[in-house]
């Protein structure tokens, strides 16, 4: 008996908290939603997901934004204006992000500070890593790895070479 009384409070605690950390969220597209909320701090699923803060894992089939991302955006496209986390996809934008972008172009208008491993890896300013077949940077304190590799403001090297290209 204690054990189901156990059991039936852990529920309720959990239903409890989820119902105040937004824990799942299902979109359709954009605004189409439930529950229709700015915050989600779980997981959300759709096939567009918009939400203006995630805290978790934003999985949208074909299209992913955050406008703050604390976690994980998988789908073809993901978008964030301020990320940390990982962004796996076929492409992923960013304003700034720290963390990892994974997928066949990555671009970060702003700056980046992890690793971009991608087809062809973009960023205004770079901490980190870019690894792919065409890497471009205004300025970079790192490496770069792949076929073409450009720093425009290298001030140690050169600021296009073949294989490697670096600045610290």
């Amino acid at each position: 008996m204690k054990k189901v009384v156990l059991s039936l409070v852990a529920v309720f605690m959990l239903f409890a908290v989820s119902a105040q950390a937004q824990v799942f969220k299902l979109s359709l597209w954009g605004d189409i939603c439930v529950p229709n909320e700015d915050y989600t701090g779980g997981l959300e699923l759709g096939i567009g997901s918009q939400t203006e803060a995630v805290d978790g894992v934003q999985w949208g089939i074909i299209y992913s934004y955050a406008g703050k991302l604390q976690g994980v955006q998988l789908g073809l496209v993901n978008n964030t204006d301020d990320g940390t986390g990982v962004q796996w996809g076929l492409v992923n934008l960013a304003q700034d992000f720290k963390g990892i972008q994974w997928g066949g172009v990555n671009w970060a208008k702003g700056e980046f500070t992890g690793a971009q491993l991608g087809f062809i890896n973009y960023a205004k300013q770079v901490t980190g890593l870019q690894w792919g077949f065409v890497n471009y940077t205004e300025t970079m304190k790192g490496i770069q790895l792949g076929l073409v590799n450009i720093i425009k403001n290298n001030t140690m090297f050169l600021p296009v070479f073949v294989f490697f290209n670096f600045c610290f």
